[in-house]
């Protein structure tokens, strides 16, 4: 299930790549690319983890929804930890002086 969920926190970290100070929120739907390669990521981990003949080339075995659930809590983890300093980096922007510039 770790090996799920490290595959999956990849895709969530992809989201703040975009920007060290903007939401990963923000123009959310801006890049097709992304999202098409999400969905292709997904799909493929989804096959690998219930595929009868993936599971043995990968040493893999299939997951119940609930084990789903919790890989994607631990990989969005990285998503919430990022948008969490982003928050206190524009913050302290904020509260600085007017003499600097905000990102």
């Amino acid at each position: 299930m770790t090996a799920a969920a490290a595959v999956l926190a990849q895709s969530f970290n992809c989201f703040n790549a975009r920007s060290d100070s903007q939401s990963a929120f923000s123009h959310l739907f801006v890049n097709r690319w992304l999202w098409g390669a999400i969905a292709l990521s997904a799909l493929l981990q989804v096959a690998v983890v219930h595929l009868g003949f993936l599971n043995l080339a990968f040493g893999t075995v299939p997951l119940n929804l609930h084990h789903w659930l919790l890989c994607i809590a631990m990989a969005s983890a990285v998503l919430w930890y990022s948008e969490l300093r982003k928050l206190a980096v524009r913050a302290m922007y904020r509260s600085a002086s007017p003499e600097l510039v905000q990102p």
